[in-house]
């Protein structure tokens, strides 16, 4: 099943295996719905689309009379909304983005959402983060969501992106001396859209040079992306506000409010890991808490790291992304 361009990493190989099953379960003879709906969340760039374009390519090819919709959950109940019709009889329904629902796609979606499990019609969704860390969606929503099959595509590590990196540029025939990859394995930022755009600069380079580029000459071209990417307080808070949807000034705030508290004891702890800061400097910057509050914000983190499936998938994933 896969195709050429999918790279199978540790971080992506259950999400592919969960497509796989879903995949038996629609193409096969008795048309099975054992995983309705599907899940699939991570971070931008992690392939989440890709796996859902995938899916469906693979199940046309196996069932060519299958019918598959895919919705923007943005667009609900706008332009998507009128492809409702079609979606409701569809074999098939993706929606993607469930992170960007507005609160009047809600019903549209659920009515999709009821009248496709209760007809064993599969459903596929993508978010940025699992239905339990989407504040913004209600209960009786994410419960649904939860009942099925929910998985993670996390960030590319540094060894997978190192694996990444060097499969795609065999792929493209592209001549890259090993201290290179390495290089750009450490200093890229980790999402697969991001290495595959810094091996097009890389290839573009080389056909500008007219030979195999250099470790220095690659640490020039690449030399702001790497700096960018060091990690720093700043940067974790933008992008866990990113990730949660919470504004990073109110992550450094007095704010107590539980759509804030858990990203800001998500901020503490990889500012911890990350940065070399310490609890003092920590909690000064996330609205002048004392350093107990920081130690009490990483130990909860990483209980959840065992505890909490969700949780611990995003907190993994920015790890991965920020590290």
């Amino acid at each position: 099943m896969v195709r050429p361009g999918w790279i199978v990493l540790p971080e992506n190989r259950a999400a592919y295996q969960a497509v796989e099953r879903v995949r038996g379960c629609v193409s096969g003879p008795a048309r099975r719905r054992e995983v309705n709906p599907l899940v699939l969340h991570g971070p931008p760039g992690s392939g989440k689309t890709h796996l859902v374009e995938l899916l469906i390519e693979r199940l046309t090819a196996d069932r060519p009379g299958l019918t598959a919709r895919v919705l923007a959950a943005a667009d609900l109940p706008g332009r998507a909304g009128d492809d409702l019709p079609a979606a409701r009889e569809a074999d098939l329904v993706a929606v993607e983005g469930l992170h960007q629902l507005p609160e009047v796609g809600v019903e549209p979606f659920v009515a999709l959402l009821d009248h496709c499990l209760a007809r064993s019609r599969q459903v596929v969704c993508t978010a940025q983060t699992g239905p339990a860390l989407l504040p913004a969606l209600p209960v009786r929503l994410t419960s649904r969501l939860a009942q099925g099959l929910v998985v993670a595509l996390e960030a590319p590590g540094p060894e997978s992106r190192l694996d990444f990196l060097r499969q795609r540029a065999q792929e493209r025939g592209l001549a890259v001396a090993e201290p290179v990859i390495a290089w750009l394995a450490q200093s890229i930022a980790g999402s697969a859209r991001q290495l595959d755009g810094a091996l097009t600069r890389l290839e573009g380079l080389q056909a500008a040079l007219g030979r195999a580029a250099g470790l220095t000459e690659v640490q020039e071209v690449f030399g702001d992306d790497a700096e960018a990417r060091r990690p720093s307080v700043d940067r974790i808070v933008r992008r866990v506000g990113q990730y949660f949807r919470v504004d990073p000034d109110d992550l450094c705030s007095r704010r107590r409010s539980r759509q804030v508290l858990l990203p800001r004891q998500v901020g503490m702890y990889l500012a911890r890991r990350l940065t070399s800061l310490s609890l003092e400097q920590i909690g000064a910057y996330f609205g002048g808490r004392d350093h107990s509050t920081v130690l009490h914000a990483c130990r909860k983190v990483e209980a959840a790291l065992s505890d909490d499936a969700g949780l611990g998938g995003a907190v993994r994933a920015l790890h991965a992304d920020l590290a």
